[in-house]
C-alpha cells in the first residue's frame, strides 16, 4: 500500500467516525485493553486489528 492509499484509507476511516461515532465506541474499550497489555508485559493486538481494517477500508475502496 503506498503512502496516498494509507492517507485515503485514513480519511475514509475519519469520515466514518464523523459520520457514525457510535459505530466506532468499541475504540475507547480498546484503549483499556492496550493499556493493560502494555502493564502485563503482553503486545498488544491493536494494531494487528488496525491494520486488518485498513486493509478492509482499502478493498471497498478499491471497489466504489
Amino acid at each position: 500500500m503506498t503512502n496516498a492509499q494509507m492517507a485515503q484509507c485514513f480519511n475514509e476511516w475519519m469520515r466514518r467516525y464523523i459520520e457514525e461515532p457510535d459505530r466506532f465506541a468499541r475504540e475507547f474499550e480498546m484503549v483499556n485493553q492496550f493499556l493493560a497489555d502494555e502493564q502485563n508485559g503482553r503486545e498488544p493486538s491493536y494494531g494487528e486489528t488496525s491494520a486488518a481494517y485498513m486493509a478492509q477500508l482499502a478493498t471497498e475502496m478499491a471497489v466504489a
